[in-house]
Formats: structure tokens, C-alpha cells, sequence
């Protein structure tokens, strides 16, 4: 295909440098290979390559049924090249091709070129060292080419580029191109996981998802319903079409480990005998050497699929006939023992799916692995048959009943999970009461009847005073938080019980202005030496405790990495909205509104098609105080009305973070009356329960929104308060009283290290403005173009306190909003003079005039528009790889 006009598509972010050394090897003239199984984008890539070369080639693909016939390849080339068929023979072709490129450079790309008979490869090899020929060659593997290309490995001339598997940028671009639209992150993560980073897989897989109704726009971003499974007519074809050219004994290990999943070298070894090696020399199954003795040199080996494919790909590709002979080999090979827990109970769920029996401590065992995993999809399948199975003790029954009520919720069916356990309810342990009041006030917003369904009875054990106590906390009522510490400890609850209680212990105190010693205890818990020994159900209670405690720190985002945080998340298997929300959380402490409304957006996305624990509307509210910091009115009044029309309850414990901040949310959009109410309501009930630091959080932002005049008392109630972000807040009052450089610079650099630039910009203007009054022109002029520079990040943010001003056209004539419009983008009175033709004693009248009316005294208060650029893209979230 001489001359070929690839369609000029963006590079993937992670192949870009690869792409550019190639490109500089490619100009000396060097041979490339590019090695990529099929579907990862190696054909993609070598174009990108010749495209940039910027000279005309011819492309060859390899064809398996040519590759033994001789010099095959070689008639297809000098077919293309003018003049290089001067007939049929060997020597006719040799000549030919020597003849028509021996004035010229020709650059060749060899596709497939596992399929390139050895004749031609020799040729070529050749004529690529001592003639005009210059190859650029894709094939999947270099032990899968012919002998003479295979050689060419040892030239010190040759560059040779491993595609590896796409990363988190690599697969927003692609689905961003793929479904014409935003990607919720959460989305981007789940998808690149079940396609095990192989980008045709990705593509099939989305395709699939879209057209089964479970990959979905919700909130102007593609979203993945959590219930969702890789299964679909595309996918099914791609992963049958890549297996077909296997061995009978091949095939047979990948959908046995498929089965299985990841199992140890000798248990793979007893299941499939030596084809797990056939399997592994076709690189479609891995070898994973999981630890190793540094003194004996004994290894840990783990066999599992590679190359792009996944479990849940393969498994999902095959009948339930396949899958019931599956099922049967493994019985008869391999006994329960040889599998670990994940194993077990996956292996477990097949049998059910089967009809097979299943002995009930087996079924016990993995039905509590599954749920301590969180991995609610399992729970349901292993418990789906459960009056079916021979139960033999009200204990065994319960957990079971238990487990799956616990799966149905947070799959969104709280109602079904009720019913379940609603028949036990009066004889039924403090923990089967619990889950049942948890899903009745978090999963629908019940707390009258989460209440009653642990109303003390004659006989209850302390645990039930326990869970009551829990779930007043949660619901933001005064609860005795020296009890809730002691339940924390109390052995006869369950550890995700205790978990969950010390979570709230721990908000609680950061609630009353202690966030320093939860934040210190939360550490040491993350770091102690049994947090890896938990179950996730037991670490994600413990986690949820974090963003509210961050939040009341005022911690910048980029600590959650100091924390391990990232790595807790991928483990706990947390669920990912409330992860973003977290982030954006984050973001939107640093005063980095854009960032945060897009996790907001993203995070309410994510619980319109599933929301069992109603964090909607507490994300709808941030997601308000971002749009509002942003100036974007309809955005603000949308996510405003979003939140009132969700229950209460959402937010549970952390409710009064997003309730202070809907303070400037309702200044902006129903006026400073509604507003002053709003704040004397939540400082009442925020001084009445001792919530000292969200007394503090409160006046701060009605210092922000300019309803707290008096700053005096904002530094008063900082004073009481333990934290970073208190220290500084206490030395407001002198800073701003008497405004000097020494005063005020000192707290403006501690907001900046914290992270909290728009509070840092925020002090640098008032103590400006405050400077401007006492007649101090000089510490006024540094001190804002202090809170310029600081600002320059945030952009589009604006408060009361900021004191910049948005160009508001309907304030100013044509003329002084253009001369505005200039000035905000940083041109000069002499530029602006030149582009609308007046003179600069003009342009200073005109924007003189429009500082009065705006409000502000200098240019650089003014707020450019908005360029005309695409959506926040949206949010990595620390790359987390966590199921839904």
C-alpha cells in the first residue's frame, strides 16, 4: 500500500516518547521494531511513525497462509514499486527492487511480520543494511519471526520499542475518542481492569457496555453501572477469535485458569500438567514470581493470564456446557485446601451457578472472604441459591442472611435487603439489627425506623446499645463520644462493627477541634503492622473517617500520597464516588474549584445509576459551592436544588462540612437574608453539640462571603482550635488590624504551603485593601500583587473576600468592557490604545471609570473571561483500579 494517508489521530500519552526516539532513529536511517501482540496498537503506532517520516512507504501484511511460500513477500513489494516487477523469478524480483530503489530511500513496513516467509525476510535484511531499503517491523513477538529478521535483533543500529499495556491517560484518551464524550474516572478504571490494558479489549469492551444500556451519560460523563459484567456479543467473538489459533491442551489451560484465576505454579502444574508452559511460551498466560528467599533462592511462583486478558474476559466467552466440564476437572483434580480465599470463593460460585452442592462450612467460609473483600457481585451469586442449602444452625443462617443483605444494599436494592432479614429482626443478633437499621437510615433515609429496630429489648447484649449509639452519630444527633470509644473496643462486636464506631469516634473529634489527634490516630492505625490484616470491610470503615478529618486540617490533596492513602483504597476496595468526592473534596479546600466540580460532576454521575449509601446529595452540595467559587450561576442553582431534593441524611456524619459550605451557595442565589439564616442555624447547632472547629469552618466562610465583619471573632474561635489551618486563621485579627509585610506575608506563605491558595490570595487582598485605607501604598501594592501570583492557578474563582471582579458587561459601556476585556488578559494601556484605536489617556479614563462601577482598584483584580476550551478532563483518581 505505497504512500498511505494515515488519519494523523493523536498519540497515546505514554507511547509519545517512544514514538519520538523512534522518529530520530527512523531520520539516521536505523531499522525499528516494534513488538505488540494483536490488539494493542502496534499497527496504530508504526503509522503514527511512518506518517511522521514525512516520506512515501509502502506497507506489507504479513499473510500465515503465504508464509511458506518463498519470496512471497517480496512479489508483493515489487508490485509497488514503479518498476521493480520485472518478472517472476527470485532473481527477476532481487533485481528488480534492487533497480528501482538504487536512486532513492524507500522505507518499508513490514505488518504481521511473523507471517514474512524466511526467503523474503533474507532479502529484505539485506537490502535494509546495504541498499536504499529502510523497514520499520510490527510483529507480536521476536521469537514469532522468520530467522533472518529475528537476526537483525543484535544491530546496534536497530531500535526496538515494547508496546506495554495502555495506562489510566491512555484509556481516557481512547474512550473520550471511542464514546464521543467526558469519561467518568471511575469508568476509565474499571474498563482499562477488565480489559487488562489491551486496547482493541477496551474499545470491544466499551462498545459492548454502551450497547447493553450499562455504559450510560450521567451527568455529561459516560458511566459504568456497577453491576455491569464483561459479557457481550463483541468481546465474546474478539476473545474466541484470539484463542482459535491455539493448541486443544492451550486452550484447555486458559479457560481453566480463567475458572480458577491466579493459582500457585504447583497447583496450575497438578490442573493442567506441562500445557501451563505451552500456555506460558504463547505469552497469553504470565509467570509471576510473587516472592523469593534472598538466601535459598526459593521462589513463590503464580500462574495467571497475560497479555490483555482477564478472567472475566475468557471465563465470560465460553457456554455453560464448557464451563460445566470446567467445573468437574477442577473438582476432580484439585481439592479445596489447594486454593487460597479469593480462589475458593470464586471457584465456589461456578459450583452453585453448576447445581453442584456445596458443603456449608465451604459455602460459609468463601461467603465471608467475598464480603470481608467487599466483593458484593459474589455475595449475591454465592447466596443467590440460599434456600436451597442445608443450613444447619440459626448462626449459619443469620450470617449468611447478613452477607447478602449487606450486597443487595450496596447493589441498590435496600427495599429486598429489608424484606430479607425483616422475619428476624425479633430474635435476630445486635449485628443482623444493626445491618438492618444501617440500611434502613444510610441506604434510604429511615432513621425513625432505624431507631426502632434497636429500641432496647429484655435480654439485649451491650452490643445493641452500641449500634444505637453508632447510628445517632451518624445521623449528626449528640451522641456521648467517650461511650462510642468504649463500643470500639467491646470484642463482642463484630470488627467492622468496632471499625465503623471508631470512624465516628474519630469525626467526631475532629468535629470538636481535635482533627490533629484523630488525623495522628488515624496514621498510626494505617501504619501499624495488622491494618494489612484486615478486611477491606473493616479498612473502608476506618477510611471513610479520612476526607473529614483532611478536611478539617485544611490538608492539601497532594498529602493523600504522604498518607499511603492510595494504596488503602486500591485494597479496601472503597467504594470509588466516595473516593472522588474525597478528592474533590480536596481540591476544593485549595480553592482549585475547577478540579473539584469535576469530581463532584463525575461522583454524581456515578450515583445516578447507583447510590446506596445517599452521598448524592451531599456531592450535589460541593458540587454547588464549586460552581458558585466558579461564577457559574445555573450550574450553582441546579446542583442547589439537587441537594435539597435528596434526604437529609446525605453525608451522614460529615453533612455540616457541605452544609457550611452551601453558605455562599445561598448568598449568591437567595440573598443575604436567606443566607444569615442559614449561618445562624449551623452555628447554633454547631456550638450547642461542642463542634468547635466547625464553629470556626462557619465563621470562615462567612468571612469569605463577606456576611462576618468582624474578624476578631473568627480568630478567637481558631484559638480553640487544634490544626495548622487554626494557627494561622488565630493571627488574622492583629494581621489585618495593623497590615505590614512582616504581619501578614508569614501567614499568606503558610496557606500556600498547606496548600490553600485561595485562602492565601484571599489574606493578601484584605490585608491589601486594609493597607490602601491606613494610607500604606507600598505593603498595599506588594501585597496585591502577591495575591495575584498566588491566585494565578484558580483562575475563574472568585468571593467577597478575593475582591476581584468579573467583567460584567451589562455594568459597562461597549468601550469600557473591551478596554476590561484587554486589560484581564494582561495587555498594557499602550497595547489596548493600539487594538481599539484611543489614545492611553482614553483607555485610563475608561478603565477607571469601570474599577468604580466593578468595584475593585486596579486591573489586576479583573477576572478574564472564560476561554472557549473543552471541559476538566475528567479526574485521575490516583489510578485506582477499584471495583465498583
Amino acid at each position: 500500500m505505497t504512500g498511505f494517508q494515515n488519519e494523523r489521530r493523536a498519540v497515546l500519552p505514554s507511547r509519545v516518547e517512544a514514538l519520538n526516539t523512534a522518529l530520530d532513529v527512523a531520520r539516521s536511517g536505523g531499522p525499528i521494531l516494534i513488538i505488540g501482540d494483536a490488539g494493542t496498537g502496534r499497527t496504530t503506532f508504526s503509522l503514527q511513525l511512518m506518517d511522521r517520516i514525512d516520506s512515501k512507504f509502502i506497507w506489507i501484511v504479513g499473510s500465515k497462509a503465504l508464509s511458506s511460500v518463498p519470496f512471497s513477500t517480496l512479489s508483493v513489494l515489487a508490485t509497488q514499486l514503479p518498476e521493480g516487477s520485472a518478472g517472476t523469478t527470485p532473481t527477476a524480483l532481487v533485481t528488480g527492487i534492487a533497480r528501482a530503489t538504487s536512486e532513492h530511500i524507500q522505507w518499508v513496513f513490514l505488518d504481521h511480520a511473523e507471517h514474512v516467509d524466511e526467503q523474503s525476510a533474507a532479502v529484505l535484511k539485506q537490502y535494509s543494511i546495504s541498499g536504499n531499503i529502510r523497514l520499520v517491523i510490527a510483529a507480536s513477538s521476536v521469537r514469532s519471526m522468520p530467522s533472518e529478521l529475528r537476526s537483525m535483533i543484535s544491530s546496534p543500529n536497530l531500535l526496538r520499542v515494547d508496546l506495554e499495556p495502555l495506562t489510566y491517560d491512555d484509556a481516557q484518551m481512547m474512550l473520550g475518542e471511542i464514546l464521543g464524550g467526558e469519561v467518568n474516572s471511575s469508568t476509565i478504571t474499571s474498563l482499562l481492569e477488565f480489559a487488562g490494558g489491551h486496547a482493541l479489549h477496551l474499545r470491544e469492551l466499551s462498545l459492548d457496555a454502551r450497547a447493553s444500556g450499562a455504559l450510560t451519560k450521567q451527568h455529561d460523563y459516560w458511566t459504568l453501572s456497577r453491576t455491569w459484567t464483561p459479557r457481550g456479543k463483541r468481546t465474546s467473538e474478539l476473545i474466541n477469535a484470539r484463542l482459535s489459533n491455539q493448541t486443544e491442551n492451550v486452550r484447555e489451560a486458559l479457560e481453566l485458569l480463567a475458572v480458577t484465576g491466579p493459582v500457585p505454579l504447583e497447583v496450575a502444574l497438578k490442573l493442567v500438567g506441562q500445557s501451563v508452559y505451552e500456555a506460558i511460551e504463547t505469552e497469553l498466560v504470565r509467570l509471576d514470581v510473587i516472592s523469593e528467599n534472598p538466601v535459598t533462592g526459593e521462589r513463590v511462583e503464580q500462574v495467571r493470564l497475560g497479555t490483555g486478558l482477564s478472567s472475566e474476559l475468557v471465563f465470560n466467552s465460553f457456554d455453560a456446557s464448557t464451563l460445566r466440564r470446567h467445573v468437574r476437572t477442577i473438582d476432580e483434580k484439585l481439592t479445596w485446601e489447594l486454593f487460597d480465599s479469593a480462589a475458593r470463593s470464586r471457584f465456589t460460585r461456578h459450583r452453585l451457578d453448576m447445581g453442584l452442592t456445596v458443603p456449608i462450612d465451604e459455602l460459609l467460609s468463601d461467603v465471608r472472604q467475598a464480603s470481608g473483600a467487599r466483593q458484593f457481585d459474589q455475595v449475591i451469586a454465592l447466596t443467590d441459591l440460599l434456600d436451597r442449602q442445608l443450613v444447619e444452625s440459626a448462626l449459619q443462617l443469620e450470617t449468611l442472611l447478613v452477607a447478602r443483605a449487606e450486597a443487595l444494599s450496596e447493589f441498590g436494592m435496600p427495599e429486598a435487603a429489608l424484606t430479607l432479614l425483616q422475619e428476624h429482626l425479633a430474635t435476630g443478633s445486635p449485628e443482623l439489627r444493626f445491618v438492618a437499621a444501617k440500611i434502613a437510615y444510610a441506604s434510604l433515609g429511615r432513621l425513625e425506623t432505624a431507631e426502632q429496630f434497636l429500641q432496647a429489648l429484655p435480654g439485649d447484649p451491650p452490643g445493641v446499645a452500641a449500634y444505637l449509639l453508632l447510628i445517632r452519630s451518624r445521623a449528626n444527633k449528640v451522641v456521648d463520644v467517650a461511650a462510642l470509644r468504649r463500643y470500639a473496643s467491646m470484642p463482642e462486636l463484630r470488627s467492622e462493627g468496632r471499625a465503623a464506631i471508631l470512624a465516628h469516634v474519630l469525626v467526631e473529634q475532629a468535629h470538636a477541634g481535635l482533627a490533629e489527634d484523630s488525623m495522628a490516630e488515624y496514621v498510626q492505625l494505617t501504619e501499624s503492622a495488622q491494618w494489612k490484616q484486615w478486611p477491606a470491610s473493616v479498612r473502608s470503615e476506618l477510611i471513610f473517617a479520612f476526607p473529614t478529618i483532611a478536611f478539617a486540617l485544611g490538608l492539601n490533596p497532594a498529602r493523600f500520597a504522604d498518607l499511603s492513602l492510595g494504596e488503602d483504597l486500591k485494597t479496601a476496595n472503597t467504594c470509588h464516588g466516595n473516593v472522588i468526592v474525597g478528592i474533590g473534596m480536596g481540591y476544593l479546600e485549595s480553592g482549585l474549584a475547577e478540579q473539584a466540580l469535576a469530581c463532584f460532576e463525575q461522583a454524581i454521575g456515578l450515583f445516578a445509576v447507583g447510590d446506596p449509601n445517599l452521598v448524592k446529595g451531599f456531592a450535589a452540595a460541593l458540587a454547588a459551592a464549586a460552581a458558585t467559587l466558579l461564577g457559574e450561576r445555573q450550574k450553582a442553582s441546579l446542583y442547589l436544588a439537587m441537594s435539597r431534593a435528596e434526604p437529609e441524611v446525605s453525608g451522614q456524619i460529615s453533612r455540616p462540612v457541605a452544609d457550611r459550605c452551601l453558605l455562599s451557595v445561598i448568598l449568591d442565589l437567595d440573598g443575604a437574608q436567606a443566607a444569615q439564616v442559614h449561618l445562624r442555624e449551623h452555628l447554633s447547632a454547631a456550638e450547642a453539640f461542642g463542634r468547635k472547629n466547625l464553629v470556626m469552618r462557619l465563621l470562615l466562610e462567612a468571612w469569605q462571603c463577606g456576611l462576618l465583619g468582624d474578624v476578631a471573632q473568627l480568630s478567637e474561635a481558631a484559638r480553640q482550635v487544634q490544626g495548622p489551618l487554626a494557627a494561622v486563621l488565630s493571627g488574622y485579627e492583629d494581621a489585618l488590624k495593623d497590615p505590614t509585610e512582616l504581619s501578614v506575608v508569614p501567614l499568606v506563605q503558610a496557606h500556600v504551603e498547606a496548600g490553600q491558595l485561595l485562602l492565601a490570595a484571599q489574606l493578601a487582598a484584605r490585608a491589601s485593601e486594609q493597607a490602601r485605607i491606613l494610607g500604606r501604598r507600598a505593603v498595599a501594592t506588594h501585597l496585591l500583587g502577591l495575591s495575584v501570583e498566588i491566585g494565578q492557578p484558580l483562575e475563574q474563582v472568585n468571593t467577597f473576600a478575593w475582591g476581584r471582579a468579573r467583567i460584567d458587561s451589562s455594568l459597562l459601556t461597549a468601550r469600557e468592557y473591551a478596554t476590561c476585556v484587554l486589560a484581564a488578559k494582561g495587555a498594557s494601556s499602550l497595547e489596548i490604545s493600539k487594538e481599539l484605536f484611543l489614545s492611553t489617556r482614553t483607555v485610563e479614563g475608561h478603565l477607571q471609570r469601570s474599577y468604580t462601577k466593578l468595584g475593585i482598584t486596579d486591573r489586576r483584580q479583573l477576572i478574564a473571561e472564560r476561554a472557549d476550551v473543552d471541559s476538566v478532563a475528567p479526574v485521575d483518581t490516583l489510578g485506582l483500579p477499584i471495583s465498583m
